[in-house]
């Protein structure tokens, strides 16, 4: 294969974000598998740190800084300023980063060719990214207007925000998302042609021997965004009807949380409330130290995206207590890499939590994770689909000028 030079555009990275962001995550991987097979990654990252080119484990990551001029920021900043709507500063600050990264791309572009760029769609990262005979892919990270509902937060400013990044997805010559349920979100809600292309999966960490928390003996674990659209509360919900048939039932949940939630999650589950570990952010080799050692992973998202969390616990053979659509369902297979429950059903959630629990299904945890879509994730056919996706571009273009 043609060895290629690659743009990622994107507002995080692992260097700026150590220990999450699913974008990020991706990146990280997506670059090492392109590195490890003779490809060029090179990442544009907006940060608060100094700008700059370094070299991050063999791959070359250029840090820009926030643009303060342009005519988009002049014009947000004046309808802020006449609204006197200071919601509207974050608008502004998506459209300087996005502005940033544009600059930051074009800039590189006078010194090197690129085979071809990939922003996201998450805050609109390619908005900017000028036509060239190049390709231009966008990924479909974020469906933020789906995110937004259920999370209770359709403020104006993600209103804004998913138009913005609806746009930019107009504007790439290649769309695509890492799962089918976001891919049809975007054909239906707007008649785009999104198309299909899996991330590789890889753990890129060591596993810590032991977790340095302490962890009960036996426990199901929950970890990532703990928050509304990844079925916390849900889970929360359930953990309580999960009691009454098994008092022992103990559950670790590691990732940032609101303390309001957690508060109120934990007022109701009264004396039981000493059952659930909050470990909060870890680094990932404690993070999978604490997942190896669990009896499964209860990952039930009301939308998401193809998660990281799923991901590695197939990867390290732990079973996954998961929703029933979500993309959970493209991941998991019922009966033999976890079970899968219908969204928001609390009592068909407590239920599978006490079978897994009790070892009453034919799901054993240090499986091997072998189905169809783990061998579309294996790094290098990650990276053959990727490039494919990218080198279409021209043979759809002869398409429609025929």
């Amino acid at each position: 294969m043609q060895k290629r030079r690659i743009a990622f555009l994107t507002p995080e990275f692992t260097t700026e974000y150590a220990n999450g962001g699913g974008l990020g995550n991706y990146l990280n991987r997506i670059s090492k598998a392109l590195r490890d097979q003779g490809h060029q990654p090179e990442i544009f990252v907006v940060s608060k740190e100094t700008p700059g080119t370094f070299d991050f484990e063999g791959v070359l990551v250029h840090r820009v800084g926030y643009t303060e001029r342009g005519l988009a920021i002049r014009v947000a900043r004046r309808a802020a300023y006449l609204a006197r709507f200071h919601a509207w500063n974050p608008l502004v600050s998506l459209l300087r980063g996005a502005l940033a990264l544009a600059r930051g791309l074009r800039r590189r572009e006078r010194e090197v060719a690129f085979d071809f760029v990939q922003s996201a769609d998450y805050l609109a990262s390619g908005l900017f990214v000028r036509r060239h005979k190049r390709p231009h892919l966008v990924r479909c990270s974020c469906a933020s207007e789906l995110y937004a509902q259920v999370d209770e937060q359709d403020t104006t400013y993600r209103r804004w925000a998913a138009r913005l990044e609806v746009a930019s997805v107009r504007r790439g010559d290649i769309a695509y998302a890492p799962s089918q349920f976001v891919a049809d979100h975007y054909r239906w809600t707007y008649g785009l042609d999104v198309r299909v292309v899996r991330p590789p999966s890889f753990i890129e960490s060591q596993v810590a021997t032991v977790p340095s928390a302490q962890v009960p003996d036996r426990y199901f674990v929950h970890f990532g965004q703990l928050r509304a659209r990844k079925g916390t509360a849900w889970l929360a919900e359930a953990l309580p009807l999960a009691w009454t048939q098994e008092r022992e039932l103990r559950l670790v949940c590691v990732g940032g949380a609101n303390p309001q939630d957690i508060e109120g999650w934990g007022s109701a589950w009264g004396d039981r409330r000493s059952q659930v570990v909050w470990l909060g952010q870890l680094p990932k080799p404690e993070l999978y130290a604490v997942l190896r050692r669990a009896e499964a992973a209860v990952l039930p998202s009301l939308v998401d995206n193809l998660p990281n969390t799923v991901i590695e616990s197939l990867m390290m053979g732990i079973p996954v207590i998961g929703s029933a659509g979500a993309s959970i369902d493209e991941l998991v297979e019922t009966g033999v890499t976890g079970e899968l429950v219908p969204v928001g059903d609390s009592h068909a959630l407590a239920e599978t939590m006490v079978r897994f629990w009790r070892k009453q299904t034919p799901v054993c945890k240090g499986f091997r994770w072998e189905s169809p879509i783990a061998r579309q994730m294996r790094p290098e056919c990650a990276v053959e689909n990727l490039i494919a996706i990218a080198d279409s571009h021209g043979r759809v273009i002869h398409r429609i000028a025929e």
